[in-house]
């Protein structure tokens, strides 16, 4: 079985070398093979540390911005991003793969993803993350509508079904087959805005369920200071190993 690991690419090339180590890391179960496939989109920077993946470059010259707390999306960042994701599930279909990773370039997903994800056996799931936008903590998954509070348990390893979801996706081929995608729904302008949003609608009119799994949650490294606390603590374990080695040696 062929799974697909991709995404659009526009990323600071510090947080996308952390999140190609950890796509580097990822335990692939046996009887599955794994590729990557990304779409640059005006971000020349990263082309020369991809690494065990096919590219292309789509510049859509759209202007992209974040603060200190969250990502700042226009209407015109999320039609060309429904796009991008949509070219995605194209390349996806045509070339063959059972399964379709939407991994965000911005996160550190555990070595382990992919295990439970496999494991849970679902057309559509998602491994959870969590964020902080200072306006108490969100996840990849809400309940209905635009978004809905996250329910306590999520917080507890298990795997839930969830009304929407996104951003870390594993999604079965007969999914896209049935037509489901990104594509903005015309006739919902405002009430829903988000591509994730309008799949996920399409995907539960098409009668597919969509699931969250809490077992290895990736870390989100969506702002400068998230990437400093993740390095810390990189750092610190790193300490931590060696400080086990050397005692170890001295035994």
């Amino acid at each position: 079985m062929k799974i697909l690991i991709t995404a659009p690419l526009k990323q600071e090339p510090k947080i996308f070398e952390e999140y190609q180590k950890s796509l580097d890391r990822l335990i692939v179960p046996e009887g599955y093979s794994v590729e990557r496939f990304f779409i640059v989109n005006d971000c020349p920077e990263v082309t020369g540390m991809i690494r065990n993946a096919a590219y292309i470059t789509h510049d859509t010259g759209d202007e992209y911005r974040k603060d200190e707390k969250e990502h700042l999306w226009t209407g015109e960042n999320i039609r060309k991003m429904s796009n991008l994701r949509n070219m995605t599930i194209i390349y996806m279909l045509t070339h063959g793969f059972d399964y379709w990773l939407s991994a965000d370039t911005d996160l550190v997903l555990d070595p382990h993803t992919l295990e439970h994800l496999l494991a849970a056996d679902k057309d559509i799931v998602s491994e959870v993350f969590w964020s902080d936008s200072g306006r108490g903590e969100w996840c990849n998954a809400w309940m209905h509508d635009q978004y809905s509070n996250p329910l306590p348990e999520w917080k507890t390893p298990g795997l839930y079904q969830v009304g929407m979801t996104g951003a870390l996706t594993l999604v079965r081929r007969r999914v896209f087959e049935a037509g489901v995608g990104y594509a903005p729904i015309y006739n919902i302008k405002t009430a829903l805005v988000g591509e994730d949003r309008h799949f996920s609608v399409r995907a539960a009119c098409m009668g597919f369920e969509m699931w969250l799994d809490t077992h290895c949650p990736a870390t989100h490294l969506y702002t400068e200071a998230e990437y400093q606390k993740y390095k810390a603590r990189e750092k610190d374990a790193e300490g931590m190993q060696a400080g086990a080695a050397d005692h170890n040696g001295g035994l």
